[in-house]
């Protein structure tokens, strides 16, 4: 007869950094298993393109509700350190409460920031915030899924508070949905092919450099043209690092690496 064994955490090494689900639902996510893939491929993803090391100096823009520090927790030593902010403000209770308890070096801001989608209430205008950080802080800023959801003139002012905060030779590793892969009609792989991700609306005096998804609610999903990138990293003194990585969202790629398209930029003086 064989002995029954009771694993307990089976979810997770340190499941109290978990998030409660409808915390993690909250997020648009519907099971663990796609929280911690997320995770992963962004851990993936800033150890090859971001070249982050166990001692980096790390920010990110839009930290959520922890999925990508839970999988940093276990590249940076207490000789590096992860700093992030959010719009939501719940999001940051939770991650003070359980995160920053456990991993000091892992420290979390709120920033009240108006967003149509996510922060409609918000008090600050996105082109006006400057990041809670002091100049050459970072060798890495990565954003996942944030420019996704951002208009131009917040965009081109992130751009350059990232300069500002990254260190020299630092880089950042932005997604986005590239209007250059997208394709009116064009077959998508499994949720993207919901309408959700028709970027068919254009938006103020940007004409196709620029798209939205929804007229009524402008930052529920955008898109933007490489080029427009490509001027508002000019502007801010950021040089593309790598040709722009496509992700599997648009299904006009044969090999892809993550969900969204990537954009690697390097600050070089």
């Amino acid at each position: 007869m064989t002995q029954s064994v009771e694993y307990p955490n089976w979810t997770a090494y340190e499941p109290q950094l978990l998030p409660p689900l409808e915390l993690i639902y909250s997020e648009g996510v519907t099971c663990l298993e796609e929280w911690y893939r997320w995770a992963e491929e962004w851990s993936m993803l800033l150890r090859v393109y971001g070249g982050i090391t166990r001692t980096s100096q790390v920010l990110e823009i839009g930290c959520g509700l922890g999925r990508i520090p839970f999988a940093l927790k276990a590249i940076l030593t207490p000789d590096g350190s992860y700093d992030g902010f959010e719009i939501c403000r719940y999001k940051i209770t939770f991650l003070e409460k359980k995160f920053h308890q456990v991993y000091p070096n892992f420290k979390f801001i709120w920033a009240n920031i108006f967003n149509s989608y996510y922060n409609p209430e918000g008090e600050i205008q996105g082109k006006n915030y400057k990041f809670p950080y002091v100049d050459q802080s970072f060798d890495i800023v990565f954003a996942a899924s944030v420019f996704t959801h951002m208009l131009p003139d917040t965009a081109e002012h992130y751009f350059k508070e990232t300069y500002r905060v990254l260190k020299p030779g630092g880089k950042a590793v932005f997604s986005f949905f590239l209007l250059d892969n997208y394709r009116p009609g064009q077959p998508r792989p499994f949720t993207f092919a919901l309408p959700i991700f028709n970027f068919d609306h254009s938006y103020g005096e940007y004409g196709d450099q620029f798209a939205i998804v929804s007229p009524n609610n402008p930052e529920e999903m955008t898109a933007y043209r490489l080029s427009l990138i490509k001027h508002f990293a000019t502007q801010a003194g950021l040089e593309l690092a790598h040709e722009p990585v496509p992700g599997i969202w648009s299904g006009t790629h044969v090999n892809w690496i993550g969900a969204q398209d990537l954009i690697i930029l390097q600050k070089t003086a």
